[in-house]
């Protein structure tokens, strides 16, 4: 062995590749949600559910520790590193493990996310980790997963999606209980970690600004109404009373004149094309409420092909690379400033040349993902890993309020980690 290999094992590569990733995100950048979150956390704003509260109680831990969005960004990436390494190894050998752990990370539809504090980014650290972490024949690593599972959950709330394969596929497996008994308490440990970690939330929520009422609810209504067949206005005013509309007339022809899936909360809530004004007492979001439950029960498939169209635009969502340090409105109140390197620069240059090009094109992981599982069918690991990434890009079908490149990156990691473990583990049945 040549000195070169006696010294470069695995674990130097995986700690060289996790400084070049630092080099690109160091300190961590941070958009609006993240300042907003980090706001929080610091108790200068309220936790409220908005952005899920244990991500901000967990960066509230993490920063008085150290100050800013830096440890953040090390839980995140370094689980995600450790999480790919760990579940690569089960089909390659350690040092090539290391070396497509660091690829994946560092490609350029994965570390915009990953560079960013974001909920999506804490998610898919947590949701790898728990995976590599249930393979493990030690207790304590196996309830170290559903830990993370729990805290994935935790700071994403549809984050459900993608778990739900990964604890049905794993829990009690390789055990002596039947089939379906296994797969029965399976659905209710999955169903344990969901509700605790809902309940987490809710409990060190400190202000109520109710998101489904005020964000996704409209959105829904305003597609519904847009897709369905000639509505009255008058009678679209007596089946919605108390609804906040911003104005009462030609509602209809002002929602089909404004409406679209790829920026609904413009067409929605602000000018030019408000339809709603925000709702700001608790009858006016309970009418919203009884306006979405009779809009969408009496129009379902209107409901469906504004949920169908809103699926595809996030689909065809090709990227935007994001490098910001903090919010300028949350620069000065979070005494939080960075700037970026020469080197920092460079870097960001060159993923903003592939920006918009086929690599970040969502649609096309979620093919490989769909064609795949069908070849992968009989290989456990592979086929826990796409389909934690088609059910949660799924999921983005029924929840969704707007579309974003960051709500499909832990779809992408798993179409590109997948395809890696199925070609491995053909190579080696047929080597």
């Amino acid at each position: 062995m040549s000195w070169l290999g006696r010294y470069l094992t695995d674990r130097v590569i995986l700690a060289i590749g996790w400084l070049w990733f630092l080099v690109y995100a160091y300190p961590g950048y941070m958009s609006y949600d993240s300042a907003w979150q980090m706001a929080q956390a610091r108790g200068v704003e309220p936790i409220n559910e908005w952005q899920p509260p244990v991500m901000a109680v967990l960066w509230r831990l993490l920063d008085d520790v150290i100050a800013g969005p830096f440890l953040m960004l090390v839980v995140q990436s370094v689980l995600f590193l450790a999480g790919t390494y760990v579940v690569l190894c089960r089909v390659v050998k350690p040092r090539t493990a290391a070396v497509i752990a660091v690829l994946l990370l560092v490609a350029p539809p994965n570390i915009h996310v990953m560079a960013v504090i974001w909920k999506d980014s804490q998610m898919a650290g947590f949701l790898m980790a728990g995976i590599a972490a249930l393979f493990s024949q030690r207790r304590g690593w196996r309830i170290f997963g559903y830990v993370c599972l729990f805290l994935a959950t935790g700071v994403r709330y549809n984050a459900a999606a993608a778990t739900f394969p990964i604890i049905l596929f794993q829990f009690g497996y390789g055990g002596t209980w039947p089939k379906w008994r296994r797969l029965v308490v399976a659905s209710a440990a999955w169903i344990a970690i969901t509700v605790a970690s809902f309940g987490a939330n809710a409990l060190f929520t400190e202000r109520h600004l109710y998101p489904w009422p005020t964000g996704a609810a409209p959105v829904d209504i305003a597609g519904t109404i847009r897709y369905s067949p000639h509505l009255d206005n008058d009678q679209l005013l007596r089946d919605t009373p108390g609804v906040p509309w911003h104005k009462t007339d030609k509602i209809q022809i002002r929602v089909r004149t404004w409406y679209h899936p790829e920026n609904q909360f413009l067409t929605v809530t602000e000018e030019p094309g408000q339809v709603f004004d925000y709702p700001t007492t608790d009858e006016q979001r309970a009418a919203i409420r009884a306006a979405w439950k009779k809009l969408v029960f009496a129009h379902p498939w209107a409901f469906l092909h504004h949920r169908w169209s809103v699926f595809l635009a996030q689909l065809d969502d090709r990227g935007g690379v994001y490098t910001g340090f903090t919010n300028d409105v949350y620069q000065d109140l979070l005494g939080h400033r960075a700037v970026h390197s020469k080197l920092q620069a460079c870097w960001i240059h060159a993923m903003e040349w592939f920006d918009g090009t086929p690599m970040y094109h969502i649609g096309l992981y979620f093919v490989l993902s769909l064609l795949l599982v069908p070849v992968c069918r009989r290989d456990r690991l592979t086929m826990l890993v796409l389909l934690s990434g088609i059910a949660h890009e799924l999921g983005l079908f029924a929840v969704a309020p707007a579309i974003d490149y960051r709500y499909s990156q832990w779809m992408v990691a798993c179409a590109l980690l997948g395809t890696v473990i199925a070609i491995a583990s053909r190579r080696s049945r047929t080597g």
